[in-house]
This record gives C-alpha cells, sequence and structure tokens, in this order.
C-alpha cells in the first residue's frame, strides 16, 4: 500500500486541483458579473465613430439606437435589443461594421467603422458615387464631401443606390489608380482627377500643366508614374511646358509625347 502511494505523481494531481478550483472560481466570479450585470440600469450611450471621414456622425447614430431601441437611460441593461441595434445601424449604407456591447460601467457601447471612400465616380449618364477600399459602391452624401480625387468620363457602371460591389475591370483599375494616388502625397497633389475616354483608356488630369496624360489601364503603375516624373524632371525643363499636347505612357519602357503636329518617343533609360 505504501508503494501505492508512493506512486501518485502528487504534482499532476495539485495541477489538476488548483486548475479545477480555478476554473469553478472562474465560472463563480462569471455568474456573479452576470448577476449584477442583469441588475445594472443603463446610465447612458457612449458612441465611437472613429476615421478620417465623416459621412456618420454620432448624432446620426444616437438617432438610429433611439429609433430602434428607445430611449435607453433608466432601462436594465440586459434587457438593451443589442443584436436589433447592430442589424438596424448596419443598413445604414455610410456603416461598414458596428459592433453594441454593454460594459460594468452601466454604459451602452456603439463602436461604428465607417466605409472609406477612395474615389467619387461619376459615370456617363452623371449618375454619382463612392467606391471604398474594398470596392463596394455606396451612394454620397448630402452633408458631406471628402476631398478625394473623382472619375468621369466614359464610365458605364451603374449604382442602383444600394450598397453593391464593382462589376467592371475599368472600375476596379480607376479605383486601383485612386488608391495609389492617395497613398502617395506627391502624386496625389499633383493629380487632380480621373478620366476614362472614348477609347476606354484612363487618363489623370494634372493640377500643373494642361497636358493629356494617357495611363491607360492601372498596370505597373509604380512604373508609370516614374516615367511620368521623367517627363516632368527631364524633358519639359528643356522643351518648355507648352510643347507637347499630350503624355501616353501606356506603352513599356516609353513616353510618348505628342505635338500639334508630331510625336516623339523617348525611351526610357
Amino acid at each position: 500500500m505504501f508503494n501505492s502511494i508512493k506512486a501518485i505523481n502528487w504534482r499532476r494531481v495539485t495541477y489538476l486541483f488548483v486548475w479545477t478550483l480555478s476554473l469553478v472560481g472562474f465560472f463563480v466570479l462569471m455568474g456573479f458579473i452576470d448577476a449584477k450585470k442583469n441588475a445594472m440600469v443603463c446610465k447612458g450611450v457612449k458612441i465611437i465613430v472613429p476615421g478620417s471621414q465623416a459621412f456618420v456622425s454620432q448624432e446620426d447614430v444616437f438617432g438610429i439606437v433611439e429609433k430602434n431601441g428607445g430611449p435607453l437611460t433608466g432601462h436594465l441593461l440586459k434587457n438593451v435589443p443589442i443584436h436589433e441595434l447592430e442589424n438596424s445601424l448596419k443598413e445604414n449604407p455610410f456603416i461598414r461594421d458596428v459592433r453594441v456591447f454593454t460594459e460594468m460601467d452601466g454604459m451602452v457601447h456603439v463602436k461604428i467603422e465607417q466605409r472609406e471612400a477612395v474615389v467619387r465616380v461619376i459615370n456617363n449618364v452623371g449618375n454619382d458615387f463612392y467606391i471604398d477600399r474594398e470596392g463596394v459602391k455606396f451612394p454620397t452624401s448630402k452633408l458631406y464631401a471628402p476631398h478625394i480625387i473623382v472619375a468621369n468620363g466614359n464610365v458605364g457602371e451603374r449604382f442602383d443606390g444600394k450598397s453593391d460591389t464593382v462589376g467592371t475591370s475599368l472600375v476596379r483599375s480607376l479605383c486601383k489608380i485612386a488608391d495609389f494616388l492617395g497613398r502617395d502625397s506627391l502624386w496625389n497633389s499633383q493629380i487632380e482627377q480621373l478620366y476614362v475616354n472614348d477609347e476606354q483608356d484612363i487618363e489623370v488630369v494634372p493640377r500643373v500643366g494642361n497636358q493629356k496624360i494617357i495611363l491607360g489601364n492601372a498596370d505597373s503603375l509604380p512604373d508609370k508614374f516614374n516615367r511620368l516624373m521623367v517627363f516632368y524632371k527631364q524633358i519639359i525643363p528643356k522643351a518648355g511646358w507648352g510643347t507637347y499636347k499630350t503624355v501616353n505612357l501606356k506603352f513599356a519602357n516609353q513616353i510618348v509625347c505628342e505635338k500639334a503636329d508630331s510625336i516623339i518617343r523617348k525611351e526610357k533609360k
């Protein structure tokens, strides 16, 4: 019998005992917290709307909360319709995601994630809409317009007013170019507009200079803008700002500069 007792792994027994005791203590504590939370009265609503754009305000969110949940202050936290509030807020086209939760401070917390527009598109019938970084189309706002690049011209993609994903490669290219420009402070300050011409080529419209700058599509953007920089730094100083009316960057390793009556090809060095 002594040998049997000696064979017991007391370290393992102690570990299992402590683990079991901790687990029981955890569930007891959680039960206590839940009981206290269920008896707690709502003291107010705290709304968090982070982000650099302002499509959604705290007042907008509070209005949706009150409309769908009623005045929450003074009511038991356990009766707050969390899922219903989240679903109602997600119906707002400017809201990408939302989380509603309660805390031991007695507050109902509403954390909003707004959609972040990268480009505003005006199609060939005058219908305009925004597109976010995930390629989701959403409507413009009468109260807020972010300072972002605008794309227009021969854009055939439509928008029916409801959030939807981009459906054409052309508009996906516009998004990619707009995102590229938005991440580069130099080009973001120099390029003010994207334009789709009749050949479905994408042009960039500069703030300085009146040249037509043709990108074609969104392929090889770093290389295309490097060549555009060569045009500004090496060709313009020699030829002058008014010499060329078109700068075509569609062709790999080339800068095709068009005058009024001639074309000059420059190989990239």
